[in-house]
């Protein structure tokens, strides 16, 4: 039997940011439980109600897969703890992880983010492994590993709240100001380090030094650190400059997405009214891909990627420059916005994968708890030699005598 943990986020989440998975008529989502059928903020669809994609996915792996020796077992928020993931072979975020709990948590002692923490940092069988959660959480740890790699991103200054607190304002400010003088900025962008979803991003049209010194103040009392980038005219909310969200599970190509402040479009090639070179930006981002830190769990084990976005901007100052904006493990999938063959062919695509990664891994445990052969020698007793006779000196002279006489000596 092979058992799947999925942490689930909140239900009404993903109802607000308009991510509920229409999926009512399909046979696999009918054993859904009501609790989970929510009615949509957005009238446009002709489907009123929709399921997030979390739950579709586990539902499409037991209704649809039809594997027998599976189960899913899903888990709330607050059901989360070291014994649940332990009873599971492998546990998966796919919409709820810690950033994400961060957020939603708004008690003002956070218990169930400190608790998914706590869980988390003792669990070895949470995909993706602890260390690419905290490589993609991080935007001062993969903006500095693409440049290492050569991967295109835009000019971008990195500085955590440690480095913040020991330079000080006026030092941390100059610090700023002699990069932006070396690479000839004079608009920037500020993102916070661990921010989400847009949250507290900030733009410096001209490097306005008070307005940017308040900003540094807030990002470092409330996250660990920020990040400034070359500041792109229109990029990400026009034509002139657009960010595609690029989809992948495993190394294969799902979908792509344009989304801007007051519409998304997907590809003229995918049945949108987005002009976009396509088949350049997947050659770009098979690429990346290989670039990136493998899935290497705790057991030594190297597993398949499941979901990865790459979200794309490759049209800086009018001319075709790709480069990558962010990289997301636990994305937005704009479930309302594609169309339904997309969605679906993605939570298809997902459920198998989870699968094939989770039945890898239970493979790999049994590996590794094979002892090697100087191992197994330790434990294994070889079997006991006869003793050697050794004959005594009065029996030596017999022995002697009686081959003589047989000779006929």
């Amino acid at each position: 039997m092979v058992r799947i943990g999925i942490l689930l986020t909140y239900p009404r989440q993903e109802k607000k940011k308009n991510e509920l998975v229409s999926c009512g008529r399909s046979e696999w989502a009918k054993p859904i439980h009501k609790q989970f059928f929510l009615e949509r903020c957005r009238k446009r669809r002709a489907d009123k109600l929709g399921v997030p994609a979390d739950v579709a996915i586990g539902s499409f792996i037991q209704h649809s897969l039809k594997q027998k020796d599976v189960v899913v077992d899903f888990i709330f928020p607050k059901e989360v703890s070291k014994e649940r993931l332990k009873s599971n072979d492998l546990n998966f975020l796919l919409i709820y992880d810690l950033l994400e709990s961060f957020h939603t948590d708004t008690s003002v002692d956070k218990p169930t983010y400190n608790n998914l923490k706590a869980c988390l940092l003792e669990a070895k069988n949470v995909y993706p492994p602890r260390a690419y959660q905290d490589f993609v959480c991080s935007k001062i740890t993969y903006y500095n590993y693409l440049k290492q790699k050569k991967v295109n991103i835009l000019p971008t200054f990195t500085m955590t709240t440690k480095e913040y607190n020991e330079l000080g304002p006026d030092a941390a400010m100059k610090k700023v100001l002699e990069y932006c003088g070396r690479e000839g900025l004079s608009s920037v962008i500020g993102k916070p380090e661990h921010g989400q979803e847009s949250r507290d991003i900030a733009f410096f049209p001209n490097l306005e030094t008070d307005l940017m010194s308040k900003y540094f103040e807030k990002c470092t009392k409330k996250y660990p650190g920020f990040v400034l980038q070359k500041m792109v005219k229109g990029f990400g909310d026009s034509s002139m400059s657009p960010e595609l969200r690029m989809y992948y599970m495993g190394n294969k190509y799902h979908y792509s997405v344009c989304a801007g402040s007051r519409y998304v479009r997907t590809p003229k090639a995918e049945g949108g009214n987005l002009k976009t070179p396509l088949k350049k930006l997947k050659v770009v981002a098979q690429k990346i891909l290989k670039k990136l830190p493998p899935m290497v769990m705790p057991n030594g084990a190297r597993l398949p990627r499941l979901i990865t976005r790459l979200d794309m901007g490759y049209i800086v100052d009018g001319k075709y420059k790709p480069f990558v904006n962010e990289v997301e493990y636990v994305p937005s999938l704009y479930s309302e916005d594609v169309s339904r063959e997309n969605i679906h062919g993605y939570i298809a695509g997902c459920a198998t994968q989870m699968v094939k990664i989770t039945r890898q891994y239970v493979k790999s445990c049994r590996v590794s708890r094979k002892p090697s052969l100087k191992q197994a020698r330790k434990f294994i007793p070889l079997k006991p030699r006869k003793p050697i006779a050794v004959l005594k000196p009065h029996m030596v002279k017999r022995k002697y005598k009686a081959l003589v006489s047989n000779a006929g000596g």
